[in-house]
């Protein structure tokens, strides 16, 4: 009788597991602002700095100063690396930054999951080589202006979570310096969104953070070992 109910243990865990997840809030929008990068995410030792403008969103920008490459490299000198929980679907890739220079200076490439450690990215199908960014080419220097891929014609880049879960997102410098202030994944924001930051109920959530639907946020990692739910300041 041990294989039966080994069997049946299995079960239960997974249909626990199962309603667990089925009980979580939607996550179909995901803000990765300096902030978050800063406090949960990953930055290579050198090439990246983080500076304060009173322009960015909560006061603090990400800056690429150094390392970019073109086309992207699989073990980049400069980066940033964040995980992140969403919902399955396509996203809409939005970037809030700006450069002081020129049209050399404001572009960066974005890489997801299994892309990372390769040279395969995400960016418009039809000019993989422009990357994202690009503000300099439609807007003036040193203005945060909302953007996805601006050398004309201006496209929306997407990308798409095949699962509900954890997922991770790198990005390295095509051009350099610029900065970033917001990094915005939205399944329903298709159009550029105004030119002030995006509004954020918890500027500094951990991206890892998934909400019950009674408003408790949960790391999902620390929810499947069994630990206890983090909540979120």
């Amino acid at each position: 009788m041990r294989a039966p109910r080994l069997l049946i243990c299995t079960l239960m865990a997974l249909c626990v597991v199962s309603m667990a997840a089925s009980s979580f809030a939607a996550i179909t929008e995901v803000v990765i602002s300096a902030e978050t990068i800063r406090d949960y995410g990953e930055t290579s030792p050198q090439n990246t700095a983080f500076a304060r403008d009173a322009d960015a969103s909560n006061g603090l920008a990400f800056q690429f100063i150094g390392g970019a490459a073109n086309p992207p490299v699989a073990d980049p000198t400069a980066y940033w690396q964040v995980e992140f929980w969403c919902d399955e679907g396509t996203y809409y890739i939005w970037a809030r930054g700006k450069s002081d220079g020129n049209t050399g200076t404001d572009a960066f490439w974005l890489q997801f999951d299994n892309q990372i450690g390769t040279t395969e990215h995400t960016a418009d199908p039809d000019f993989l080589g422009r990357g994202l960014g690009n503000w300099r080419d439609v807007f003036d220097a040193g203005i945060y202006k909302w953007l996805s891929q601006g050398v004309p014609p201006l496209t929306v880049v997407e990308w798409t979570a095949r699962e509900r879960g954890l997922h991770v997102i790198r990005s390295q410098p095509r051009q350099q310096p610029h900065n970033l202030d917001q990094l915005l994944l939205s399944q329903d924001q298709d159009e550029q969104p105004d030119d002030d930051p995006w509004p954020t109920e918890f500027p500094r959530k951990d991206p890892r953070a998934v909400e019950s639907k009674g408003k408790l946020a949960t790391t999902w990692g620390i929810l499947k070992s069994g630990g206890q739910p983090a909540v979120t300041r």
